[in-house]
């Protein structure tokens, strides 16, 4: 049995560029698949993805707080970690730290990491919004401005470059 070239994952393949070409089956036949038929305009695509890596970024934040809540008698150790196993805010933490993975590799795959890599403070935006949106926790004036001189870090290092 020969062996297969190396395929990603089923969802980076899904988040990759397409072309409007054929591509060729097992059987050697020409056919366009239907993701390369309906693909994104590359923009729209890294909009999208962009949006999967934060929100899941987000997500996964708030998960562990919610973990962490639930670890507050305990101090560090065997039966702290013990606990933390059968919390489901720790898995869904777990979880989202693979989506993020993911969404990361397929990021990078399209652009340069001193480009990528600044556009991921936009945590820092949105998970202390969404802190205070649903555990409640405040946003005073100091850290509203250092969100918003994130905000103005992440539009001057992540923005397009005339250099490039």
């Amino acid at each position: 049995m020969a062996s297969r070239p190396h395929q990603p994952p089923p969802v980076l393949r899904a988040l990759r560029p397409r072309s409007g070409r054929a591509r060729k089956d097992e059987a050697g036949e020409g056919r366009m698949s239907a993701l390369a038929a309906h693909a994104l305009p590359n923009r729209w695509r890294q909009v999208l993805i962009w949006t999967a890596f934060i929100a899941l970024d987000t997500g996964t934040q708030i998960a562990f707080k919610w973990g962490a809540d639930g670890l507050t008698d305990l101090d560090f150790g065997v039966e702290m970690l013990t606990r933390a196993l059968a919390l489901p805010g720790v898995w869904l933490a777990a979880l989202g730290y693979v989506g993020t993975f993911f969404v990361w590799m397929a990021i990078l795959k399209d652009m340069p990491l001193s480009r990528a890599f600044p556009m991921t403070g936009l945590a820092y935006v949105t998970v202390p919004l969404l802190a205070w949106l649903v555990l409640g926790e405040s946003i005073d004036l100091t850290r509203a401005c250092g969100i918003g001189l994130i905000v103005a870090g992440v539009i001057a290092l992540g923005g397009e470059s005339k250099d490039a």
